[in-house]
């Protein structure tokens, strides 16, 4: 439903674009939950376990306990307003990830407290270098059994690049954990047996500890400023307002990451990163004194249909203003525009530069696309990663066919990372996404939804067929039986051509044996008979076709005569030249960690694929591959297995290239074999 917000303006300097990163179940949306209740936003803490929060609304977010699609929504703390970009941590939903790394100006980077460096925190560490985000790292969950903050810090600085160091430490552990010493303020605030929060002393078991870590936070802040670094050199040691000013320059240059600690369901450290996050991480970045230019990051639905998330890069959207879409042209009209929050609209009469908004029912925009004034210019398109697994699908109940097509394109609308695609060759419905979960996930939203239940297969591959060697076949189509008859007869030779040269027509008659007019018909009959394959149902390529002699009939020849003679030699022919299969090959561009690069090979090669070569890219390795098609259309999966989560591919046709014969038999054993029982 609707609600009101009645708070006043936000200046871009003022407000703070944040998006949460980090493994799955680490409590990335259990923060976001925490900062929501602490700051008064909502009245109750909801819970994910419970399908009570906020930014998780979906029924399979509820179902699945993972965040599926990006949460968004706002807190005000201490006169600024965080904007909370609450992203998925299951790699299947990465493209999620990379629409709010575009709207975001620093990121929470949120770890579990086991004292290991989980995958997915690994990750979202490379999204942010790979984007230049300013981040902070956020140990949760540390009133848990066996939690141990400075085993991840240690994990993390072992492996992270900018190397993460303390701003916070934890005042007790696992059910002990009651409060946090703030190395910035020096300043230690506890929650007391009955709930209340307060600074205390810092604990004299600590002090040491506290003046340790400090002191590599104030060498961290006066490295970022060689002013600060002269002073620090000279006085040994900072005011806190230079300490937090080198900090800041430090964080958004990418040479500092400060890691903070809290537990989100207690509400330990929550307020206090609110703080951090207004004090460290960078100003929205928006221009007040420009035309009105909006980008649309993601796009959604609720009860209220489609629902277009849009972050103001200039001026400011108003309601009930009709901007153009500058990436595809129309014009739209923004009837009630809103700040989101989960799934609650917050109505609003104006969004300003540097802030995120949301409207509901346009008609023509996707995500990617750029609202504004006319002749205004795009803003940069979403870099999102190509689809890596699809799957065939078919309706379970019989002329739903329309129902699933129109179903799935309103799906691909809201989600770029989904591809449909009808191909027309296999006769097949193909999705593909970035996982076996994502579109398992489409498929559950397919039958919410728009009530469509359907049932999924492995894709049939394009293959094609060919010959390996030269021969020589009559096609003969004579019915002579009173009355006008059929009569066409041609004598054909085929041999193979060079691969990619495609089909090559010789026409070698010399004088009347074929009118000109039936040597077009037989042309017709054979490319007709290649199109739907000899011995496996697939189109033949590659073939060289030559016209050598023929007959006719004054009075009983005609077009469809020829033509079939023309399918009946063809076939022939084929057949005694040593009929092959051609397969699809890919180029494979594979990214995977070093220490996985022995691995992968050893899986490319058992595909049958040749390795083209490899090249190092910052702790990573660059694998370029040609794999068939086949081969290919599980590795998402395996790969992830392989590199637990770690390694990312992109493929592409490459060309066609001979099957090996005992594949090839057990494909063409098969078609033979349906053949039969259809006929």
């Amino acid at each position: 439903m609707l609600g009101e917000w009645m708070a006043a303006e936000f200046a871009p300097d003022k407000i703070r674009n944040v998006v949460l990163l980090g493994h799955s179940h680490d409590g990335k949306t259990s923060i976001a939950e925490a900062m929501l209740f602490a700051s008064g936003a909502i009245p109750r803490m909801g819970s994910t376990d419970l399908a009570t929060a906020t930014t998780d609304f979906e029924p399979e977010e509820h179902k699945r306990k993972i965040s599926i699609n990006l949460g968004v929504a706002f807190v005000e703390h201490n006169g600024y307003k965080i904007n909370i970009l609450d992203a998925p941590g299951f790699f299947d939903f990465a493209g999620q990830v990379l629409s709010a790394l575009r709207v975001a100006e620093g990121a929470l980077v949120v770890v579990g407290p086991g004292g290991q460096l989980p995958v997915g925190a690994e990750v979202a560490w490379e999204y942010c270098n790979r984007t230049n985000k300013p981040r902070i790292v956020v140990v949760n969950k540390l009133d848990k059994e066996n939690s141990d903050f400075y085993g991840v810090v240690a994990a993390m600085r072992e492996h992270l690049v900018p190397r993460p160091f303390p701003l916070h430490l934890p005042i007790g552990s696992e059910h002990d954990f009651r409060g946090i010493v703030d190395l910035l303020h020096l300043k230690a605030f506890v929650t007391t047996p009955d709930g209340k929060r307060g600074e205390a002393p810092i604990p004299d078991d600590m002090k040491k500890l506290v003046e340790e870590n400090r002191g590599q936070l104030i060498e961290a802040a006066a490295e970022s400023d060689d002013a600060l670094l002269e002073k620090y050199l000279d006085a040994g040691t900072l005011s806190e307002e230079e300490i937090q000013r080198g900090l800041r320059e430090g964080i958004l240059a990418g040479k500092v990451a400060p890691v903070v600690c809290c537990s989100a369901t207690k509400l330990l450290g929550v307020r206090t990163l609110m703080s951090t996050i207004c004090e460290l991480l960078p100003p929205a970045e928006g221009e007040s004194d420009k035309p009105v230019k909006a980008f649309v990051f993601s796009t959604g639905g609720d009860q209220f249909g489609r629902v277009s998330y849009f972050k103001v890069a200039a001026g400011s959207v108003k309601a009930d203003m009709h901007l153009a879409n500058l990436s595809q042209g129309g014009e739209e009209r923004l009837a009630q525009i809103f700040f989101p929050r989960g799934k609650e609209h917050v109505a609003t009469a104006e969004v300003h530069a540097g802030d995120i908004g949301g409207v509901t029912k346009l008609a023509h925009t996707l995500t990617g696309d750029t609202l504004g004034v006319k002749d205004g210019g795009t803003l940069p398109a979403l870099a999102l990663p190509g689809p890596a697994y699809s799957v065939a699908i078919t309706p379970k109940a019989r002329g739903d066919e329309e129902k699933i097509s129109s179903g799935l394109a309103r799906l691909s609308e809201e989600d770029p990372t989904l591809h449909v695609e009808r191909l027309e060759e296999t006769h097949q419905l193909v999705i593909a996404g970035l996982g076996d979960v994502h579109l398992d996930v489409t498929l559950e939203k397919l039958k919410r939804k728009y009530g469509v239940e359907a049932t999924t297969q492995t894709p049939r591959v394009a293959y094609r067929e060919t010959v390996s060697g030269h021969s020589r076949a009559e096609g003969r189509h004579v019915k002579q039986s009173g009355g006008h008859g059929q009569y066409g007869i041609c004598v054909i030779e085929v041999s193979p051509t060079k691969r990619g040269e495609g089909f090559v027509w010789e026409d070698k008659i010399f004088g009347g044996s074929i009118p000109q007019n039936f040597r077009l018909s037989v042309q017709k009959g054979i490319v007709d008979n290649m199109s739907k394959g000899v011995v496996a149902g697939y189109p033949m390529v590659d073939v060289r076709v030559t016209l050598v002699d023929g007959k006719f009939h004054q009075v009983d020849s005609n077009d469809m005569a020829f033509q079939i003679a023309g399918s009946m030699a063809i076939r022939r022919a084929s057949l005694d030249a040593g009929p092959v299969l051609l397969e699809p090959i890919v180029e494979a561009d594979i990214r995977v960690p070093e220490k996985n690069l022995g691995a992968i090979m050893s899986d490319i090669n058992g595909r049958r694929g040749k390795i083209l070569g490899t090249e190092p890219d910052d702790g990573y390795e660059k694998v370029r591959a040609t794999v068939p098609e086949h081969e290919m259309l599980r590795f998402a999966l395996d790969l992830r297995s392989i590199t637990q989560g770690r390694g990312s591919f992109q493929k592409k046709f490459s060309h066609y290239d001979e099957m090996p014969a005992h594949l090839a038999k057990a494909i063409i054993e098969e078609f033979q074999k349906q053949h039969e029982a259809a006929s």
